[in-house]
């Protein structure tokens, strides 16, 4: 027989009578993991993106030197030329003489690694390749991202099986969020740490395992990627207004994880940089994204073409013909298009480091004219939520994801993100109706909220102004410093549905409580 027990935030959950789960609730929560990846399973293999096999090789690189160079897999054999040779080996020819001086972004004989790629990330995504095809890195997100609904759930007493059940389903049938499970990237760690944060940053007591949990949600977030940790920069500093304005008084647990995390993404940034700099000589390269995007929204190519204040930047002595975007800029290598990588390893390197310089040198001269197309980027990277990471196909030729090693690429080619059979359309509309949906529901719901349940409306007002930040921080550097795309906002875009679910059940608690006889 059940009996109902009381949780730390006053939520009812229900186990037997000796405290062990009953198996109905294994089965459900089975059933709401594999929910929340099922897009993956249905693909029959995760999701790859072009970045992906950079993260996978950066790990498979390190193992590889960490062993002396005695452990390889199929991903080793693309990088193992570049590598200069084990101390006391003699130099060989390599054996394919033009594979090796054809452009690519990681150039390890001239020094040259992309940097914002995590080799924490990528080891995890590695980790996962070597114990099961990636899928337990799968896994990993669905599992994160069903505990952290739960959590939500039990910080607004919804948490019944019921309840949770039906939002997971939800989620998983209307939003990108089984998607980003299932992608081989670090996106999915983007909503799990402002979630992470905004569960600590809400007055109540949480569990110790909770804590730790969060905590360790955040970090991971952090060290996964350079625009996590402006979006947690951007969430702390809403934190500090929010108290300011007394709306919300967090606990000192969050203020410790939060620069407890930012420490600690600066100090892996660091331990990256001379792990590199240890391997082939030099410290990680960035891109030079602020160069393309200005110069893609007119006024850097403006700059240049008026003189370049005296060609003191590299970028003003490279040939650049017609490039149609930034991403082109970077990495096409068609030479009416492409500009960097058909620069030199060392103009490359130059151009990286004055990136900086250049944006500031254009912003000086175009300060209206950048900083309007600036927030044009913004703006349109707000509004862009489709889901093209579905459908990856490129058709059979052998330069087709020629990144991938063979016996991967055979698998993926049979796929249906390898042959472009997702419904890509109807799961487009449905998620920009959802969406949509969702935004109304949360303008009707809120104002009752504030009338019916002060409570209620106050957690939900501070949930969706300190996840908002970070969301609109979020938009900025995918879309005004690096290059509007679907990922940046889709990999987000299910926690206002999320939210509007939540603020929907909590005013539905609401109104029966109020119909209950006194």
């Amino acid at each position: 027989m059940d009996m109902a027990l009381e949780g730390e935030s006053g939520v009812r959950r229900v186990a037997t009578r000796d405290g062990h789960t009953r198996p109905i609730d294994i089965v459900r929560h089975v059933v709401c993991v594999l929910a929340l990846m099922w897009t993956g399973l249905v693909n029959g293999q995760p999701f790859f993106f072009p970045d992906s096999t950079n993260y996978i090789r950066a790990a498979d690189l390190a193992v590889h030197l960490a062993s002396g160079r005695t452990i390889s897999t199929v991903w080793t054999a693309r990088y193992a030329e570049q590598l200069p040779p084990a101390r006391g080996t003699p130099t060989a020819p390599p054996t394919n003489p033009e594979a090796d001086h054809s452009p690519t972004a990681n150039d390890l004989k001239s020094g040259l690694v992309m940097s914002g790629r995590s080799p924490y990330i990528g080891a995890l995504i590695y980790a996962g390749w070597v114990l099961g095809w990636f899928w337990p890195f799968v896994l990993l997100q669905a599992v994160i991202a069903y505990l952290l609904i739960i959590m939500v759930l039990r910080r607004f007493d919804l948490a019944s099986p019921g309840i949770v059940t039906a939002v997971v389903v939800f989620l998983s049938l209307t939003t990108s969020l089984p998607t980003y499970n299932s992608m081989l990237l670090a996106d999915g760690f983007a909503s799990f740490g402002m979630l992470a944060l905004a569960l600590l940053a809400i007055p109540g007591r949480l569990p110790r395992w909770q804590v730790a949990f969060l905590v360790a949600v955040m970090v991971m977030s952090a060290i996964a990627h350079l625009t996590h940790v402006m979006m947690l920069l951007g969430m702390t500093a809403t934190l500090v207004l929010l108290r300011l304005l007394d709306w919300l008084r967090p606990p000192a647990r969050a203020w410790y994880a939060a620069a407890g995390t930012i420490v600690v993404a600066v100090l892996a940034l660091q331990v990256t940089s001379m792990a590199t700099r240890a391997a082939i000589g030099r410290p990680p390269q960035l891109l030079p994204l602020l160069t393309a995007r200005f110069y893609a929204d007119g006024p850097g190519k403006q700059f240049v073409d008026s003189g370049c204040d005296g060609k003191r930047f590299e970028v003003c002595r490279i040939r650049i013909d017609k490039p149609y975007d930034n991403a082109v800029w970077l990495f096409s290598l068609d030479p009416r298009y492409g500009a960097y990588m058909l620069a030199t390893p060392e103009q490359r390197r130059i151009m990286g480091e004055q990136d900086v310089a250049f944006a500031l040198a254009v912003l000086r001269a175009y300060p209206v004219e950048q900083f309007t197309a600036s927030a044009r980027d913004t703006v349109r990277q707000l509004a862009w939520i489709d889901y093209d990471a579905l459908n990856q196909g490129c058709g059979t030729g052998a330069e087709c994801w020629e990144s991938l090693p063979r016996t991967v690429r055979a698998r993926f080619m049979r796929t249906p993100s390898g042959r472009n059979a997702w419904p890509r359309d109807l799961m487009n509309g449905i998620l920009y109706a959802t969406v949509i949906a969702s935004l109304l529901a949360l303008v009707v719901t809120m104002p009752m909220l504030a009338r019916r349940d002060r409570v209620g409306f106050v957690l939900m007002r501070n949930l969706l102004v300190i996840t908002g930040i970070g969301m609109l921080v979020c938009c900025f550097f995918g879309g005004a410093v690096a290059d509007p795309q679907y990922r940046y906002q889709g990999r987000l875009i299910w926690l206002p549905v999320f939210f509007a679910l939540v603020s929907a059940a909590r005013l539905r608690h609401a109104a029966a409580v109020e119909g209950v006889p006194r």
